[in-house]
């Protein structure tokens, strides 16, 4: 009975650890609300993509979900800025980052950057600049 009970007390432990924390995801996602600059951030599907979510990163920091296909609008600060990510492991209990790309950003105009996967190698890359 004892093991039991010390073993449901020990799940129990790590499965808190591991639950969704609503306010620290809503924080990370209002870091990239407001600026002069704009980064829009593509998931481009492809026959080696695996369907996962990309979790996007701004110069190390969270900035929210991308799910396969979808598109997310950052707005920074201008100047230079490494846009990458990672994405978790199954059963999220690990996490593989993806190498980020360097942009230099600039008020006025909307940098471009798409993810990935070719080869069965995850990578974003910059794409051509336009006027916002």
């Amino acid at each position: 009975m004892f093991r039991f009970t010390l073993a449901a007390a020990v799940a129990a432990m790590a499965l808190t650890g591991c639950a969704k924390h609503p306010a620290a995801e809503a924080e990370t996602s209002q870091a990239f609300t407001s600026g002069p600059a704009q980064v829009s951030v593509s998931h481009i599907s492809s026959r080696a993509d695996d369907g996962s979510s990309v979790f996007l990163t701004v110069d190390g920091n969270d900035a929210g979900m991308l799910a396969r296909g979808e598109s997310k609008e950052l707005r920074m600060a201008p100047g230079k800025h490494k846009v990458g990510g990672y994405v978790r492991t199954l059963f999220g209990f690990g996490q593989v980052t993806i190498q980020p790309v360097e942009i230099t950003t600039e008020a006025g105009q909307v940098k471009r950057v798409a993810y990935s996967v070719q080869k069965d190698k995850p990578s974003f890359a910059e794409e051509p600049t336009t006027a916002g």
